[in-house]
């Protein structure tokens, strides 16, 4: 893979993507729009794929919270909301928190440009990148388990098959010689943006650089493709994944949250 030691240059200020970007990179199995807003549920897998989007702002807020939960609530999920600076109304966020809403996640948006300009990965140890359109099967359950791992319940391969094509993008993997899978990230194009997401190495491809050349190597085919700038969406919390990005020259460039209701109202 990539040398610890490869320097990567941190890259021209790419400003922010917005969340109209963001959104386009990562589409939820089913939208439902409410005056305005995108209400997105996929089953409840990922709370980006199961979270209102208030991308306009509605005649009734209330009305349209209102709306919101009695679909969550038809479809057996709790009621999610991101709130980042383009929410609308401007007092999204006081209205949740008066609705009984608990900040559930704080997630950073980084960002980085001058893709064209970074390193090759490197290979080593006999392990390889493959970069496919679309993940196989290998793909999907190698993310998946690791997810799995992490949130500490199954997660229905189809279903993630689902909401990982919902949006183009180019699908990543790391092999070694025998054909174990170390390692998968997905890379999806949005306007001069890639977004990055996905990033899992099992426990046989941790501690050998495996993440950081999937990242690389992510990021050099998304040039090659016409993007000129690169974001990610990490949870505040993780702080070696922020790390790694740091050290690929990425910077926060955006924080948002998610306000989720887990008890119903009275």
């Amino acid at each position: 893979m990539t040398s610890a030691s490869a320097a990567v240059r941190p890259g021209r200020s790419p400003g922010a993507p917005g969340v109209r970007v963001e959104v386009a990179t990562w589409r939820p199995v089913d939208v439902t729009t409410i005056d305005g807003w995108q209400v997105g549920r996929s089953a409840g897998f990922t709370r980006r794929a199961n979270s209102v989007v208030a991308l306009a702002e509605p005649a009734d807020p209330e009305r349209a919270l209102d709306g919101a939960e009695a679909l969550y609530r038809e479809h057996g999920l709790p009621p999610v909301v991101r709130v980042c600076a383009g929410s609308a109304p401007a007092d999204l966020d006081a209205r949740l928190a008066r609705r009984g809403y608990a900040v559930a996640a704080t997630t950073q948006v980084m960002a980085r440009g001058g893709l064209a300009e970074l390193p090759a990965p490197e290979p080593s140890d006999g392990a390889t990148v493959h970069v496919a359109d679309a993940p196989d099967a290998a793909w999907v359950a190698g993310w998946v388990g690791v997810k799995s791992q992490l949130s500490g319940h199954g997660v229905d391969h189809g279903l993630a098959a689902r909401i990982l094509t919902g949006s183009p993008a180019r699908y990543l993997s790391a092999r070694a010689a025998d054909g174990t899978l170390l390692g998968v990230v997905r890379a999806a194009p949005a306007d001069d943006w890639v977004a990055v997401s996905c990033l899992m190495v099992p426990a046989a491809g941790r501690r050998r650089g495996i993440g950081r050349a999937l990242t690389l190597a992510a990021l050099r085919d998304a040039a090659g493709r016409g993007a000129e700038r690169a974001f990610l969406q990490v949870e505040a919390s993780n702080a070696g994944a922020v790390a790694l990005y740091a050290g690929l020259g990425f910077e926060v460039v955006d924080t948002y949250h998610y306000r989720e209701r887990v008890t119903p109202r009275p």
